[in-house]
């Protein structure tokens, strides 16, 4: 298994994070360099001989619900002696979170007996809408943090003097979405009244009250890393 040299560079060369692991014991065997990083691991050769339950977390709580995830879908892939697939939330070392697809899939010897799991993992969290995005970093971090986090992400923090509270923020992203103030109103249980009225309070936190600009650079943002991710994708093809 170790010596299969086309499994070993292949991982090693994939442009997403890429692995192979034991089939019994779930230990790594490869890792490449961009599936190391994701675990704040600079050298893939120090993942080896690990499990998924060894490795350090940021947050011990969610790490281990992650691992148990990761386990439970090797054990699929295992059983069906077929590819798996899972979407999962994963909260990187510097504690960026995203959304992952994953893809595992069994190595068979030449008697259908499983010799690894080989686990391809894409982050998809640029295709996310920005009210997406900001439920995404809520599920690991409290408002402040998670507004913080979400406006630096989309590359719009620079425009606000004062942070916007959770509803504030809401507005503001569904605002970029396109929907309409009753659209909004409509979602997220409220009056148009009180739509409106963090839409006013909105201007008051942005650089020169310019709420325009920053809807107009996130929607920009937004659009550009769609069509970035297509990009990665086509070449990733």
């Amino acid at each position: 298994m170790k010596s299969d040299s086309a499994i070993i560079s292949f991982i090693d060369n994939f442009p997403v994070s890429a692995s192979l692991k034991e089939a019994d014991t779930g230990r790594y065997l490869v890792n490449n360099l961009y599936n190391s990083r994701q675990f704040g691991v600079s050298n893939p050769k120090d993942l080896v001989g690990l499990r998924i339950q060894d490795l350090r977390f940021n947050q011990p709580e969610w790490g281990k619900r992650y691992a148990t995830m990761i386990e439970r879908l090797d054990s699929r892939a295992r059983e069906k002696k077929s590819h798996v697939l899972g979407r999962h939330q994963f909260l990187d070392d510097s504690g960026e979170a995203q959304l992952e697809e994953m893809v595992k899939f069994p190595v068979l010897g030449s008697r259908g007996k499983i010799l690894g799991i080989v686990t391809y993992r894409h982050d998809i969290t640029q295709t996310l809408p920005p009210s997406s995005l900001y439920r995404l970093y809520r599920n690991f971090y409290d408002t402040a943090n998670a507004i913080k986090r979400t406006l630096v992400c989309l590359e719009i923090d620079q425009y606000f003097f004062k942070p916007p509270t959770n509803a504030q923020f809401q507005v503001f992203l569904l605002k970029a979405e396109r929907f309409t103030n009753k659209g909004i109103a409509k979602f997220l249980g409220t009056s148009d009244r009180t739509v409106e009225c963090h839409l006013e309070a909105l201007r008051n936190k942005i650089i020169d009250g310019n709420l325009s600009q920053a809807l107009t650079l996130l929607k920009w943002n937004t659009h550009a890393l769609a069509i970035q991710s297509a990009a990665e994708d086509c070449a990733d093809s």
